[in-house]
């Protein structure tokens, strides 16, 4: 399992094109929604723990085509700034204002499976 967390770490790294120093990079806002849902998992007391283990599966997928819609869609430095910088769940999902009215369609399809 350690191994595959790291290949992942490195995958995510390499997926992302270089910004310019001290801009926020794709894999840094997918790491950012990785750590924000894990949180919220373990704070949450609606879940058992089959459903825990479920939604935690779910987080490196979720995470993973957030940084592919990123990439590839060109988000600004703005936004990926705003994501990675997020303190919480709701400003991170608040950062949807900074993307494009077509960048937020596309996430949401990805989101629901049905993207690229």
């Amino acid at each position: 399992m350690r191994t595959s967390l790291v290949f992942a770490a490195l995958a995510l790294v390499t997926a992302c094109k270089r910004h310019p120093a001290g801009e926020r990079t794709c894999g840094e806002v997918g790491h950012r929604f990785y750590e924000l849902g894990h949180a919220e998992v373990e704070r949450s007391t609606e879940l058992t723990a089959s459903e825990r283990s479920g939604v935690r599966g779910l987080l490196a997928p979720m995470r993973d085509s957030m940084v592919r819609a990123c990439t590839e869609d060109h988000w600004s430095a703005a936004a990926r700034a705003c994501f990675a910088a997020a303190p919480d769940q709701p400003a991170f999902y608040a950062c949807d204002a900074q993307l494009s009215a077509e960048q937020r369609a596309i996430l949401a399809q990805r989101a629901a499976g049905k993207g690229k």
